[in-house]
């Protein structure tokens, strides 16, 4: 880095004139508010005015807006600008919010139709987080400013292992306080309780579409096949049954019937054939 040296000043005091020991020639500086502000030891002021110069935020703005709520990492990705320029001027809201916080808990608790001033914040919160066995050095105070002029102060605790958040609406200049959500009012009215915590709700899976169009296409289910249909045998000709012949083995032996049936006395009956004398005579031989 190299060296110069203030040698004059311009006759408007516009800019200043500098040199390089050593060497020939001369500078200009022009002298703004930053010089100035350098020349008088007043860093802290200058970085103040980078900030009103270089960035659409106002110092102011960055106030308003810690005490709405905002974090300086919020507001400083939205603005587009280092976090320790906002970082300088959120301690004195910071501080601003947690006595007000503080504050509140003092308030005379008022719910709606009341006429009167009620209890005290504190003295009905130590009674009914004692009763639900909550862990007091878990609880988290913080308050941030509505656009109406009031406070919105909440509270964080853990009562049968999960956590809480109790809201209140806080007017500072009423010194009342009022529950903002179904936990605030379940510690506020004597026959109320806690709102049931809600289910989780289960996870669905689903899995990622490049990983379904790389798997190949599955295959289809076989169908099942249908039994063969059985065609009955057509029915035996009246012959075949006469003569008990089955057509090609489509009956058991014991279905088929006897070709002959025998006659009373163990004898075969036979057609009877007339004899010669019968036929010229007309007369008929004895049977055996």
């Amino acid at each position: 880095m190299q060296e110069l040296r203030l040698v004059a000043v311009s006759e408007d005091g516009s800019y200043a004139v500098l040199t390089a020991p050593g060497r020939s020639g001369r500078f200009s500086l022009p002298i703004d508010d930053r010089l100035r502000i350098v020349a008088r030891g007043q860093f802290s002021r200058l970085a103040q005015y980078e900030i009103e110069v270089e960035s659409p935020l106002r110092p102011k703005e960055i106030q308003d807006r810690i005490r709405a709520g905002e974090t300086a990492e919020e507001i400083a990705d939205a603005a587009g600008v280092p976090i320790e320029r906002v970082r300088r001027f959120e301690g004195p809201v910071l501080a601003e919010r947690a006595y007000r916080a503080q504050e509140a808990q003092g308030a005379s608790i008022r719910h709606a139709g009341d006429s009167g001033p009620g209890r005290r914040l504190d003295e009905v919160l130590a009674e009914r987080l004692s009763d639900l066995e909550a862990d007091m050095e878990e609880q988290r105070w913080d308050s941030r400013k509505r656009a109406d002029g009031s406070w919105l102060v909440s509270l964080v605790f853990t009562a049968s292992g999960h956590p809480r958040l109790a809201e209140w609406v806080f007017d500072p200049r009423s010194r009342h306080i009022s529950p903002a959500n179904d936990t605030a009012a379940g510690l506020c009215l004597p026959d109320a309780g806690l709102p049931p915590m809600a289910p989780r709700q289960p996870s669905a899976t689903v899995t990622p579409i490049g990983s379904r169009l790389s798997q190949p296409p599955a295959e289809p289910e076989p169908r099942p096949q249908a039994e063969p249909v059985r065609v009955p045998a057509p029915s035996r000709p009246v012959a075949e049954q006469d003569t008990g012949l089955a057509s090609d083995a489509q009956q058991s032996p014991a279905q088929e019937r006897p070709a002959r049936k025998k006659a009373a006395g163990g004898r075969s009956r036979r057609a009877s054939v007339p004899s010669w004398d019968e036929i010229m005579f007309g007369t008929s031989r004895q049977p055996d």
